[in-house]
């Protein structure tokens, strides 16, 4: 029985989901974390960023979880607000605009306790005058 050549089936079954390898010069201080990133994308994961600081990387989720987070009822349909957001700890990008939104809500906050101070005070003026 002749040996050796190309035989259907022989070898190891390849465990990349994206198929064949291709050999590739890396620097041998990156290769781990190359390998790493490549097994991450092989598994289907996109990467937003890679940060220094954590070892794992940060990936981009499409999922937005609303459930604490008022749904207004707008003319064009259901909305929300990104000061609700912000409030409940989403970043928004860029940051020139959520820095507007911040300064909004700061304003619109100090507009409805100015409101309320007022209809306290009136109230307590009406309680003292039918008090008299």
């Amino acid at each position: 029985m002749p040996r050796g050549g190309y035989r259907p089936g022989a070898g190891g079954k390849p465990t990349w989901k994206h198929g064949k390898t291709k050999v590739i010069r890396v620097p041998e201080t990156l290769a781990a974390k190359i390998l790493e990133i490549a097994k991450i994308l092989d598994n289907g994961v996109s990467f937003v960023e890679v940060t220094e600081s954590k070892s794992e990387p940060v990936t981009a989720s499409k999922v937005i979880d609303l459930s604490r987070i008022s749904i207004r009822a707008f003319k064009e349909g259901p909305g929300i607000y990104l000061a609700d957001l912000i409030a409940a700890g989403y970043e928004i990008r860029p940051e020139k605009l959520a820095r507007s939104v911040k300064v909004r809500a700061s304003q619109e906050k100090q507009k409805r306790v100015q409101s309320l101070k007022s209809e306290l005070d009136a109230a307590i003026e009406e309680l003292n005058f039918l008090g008299n």
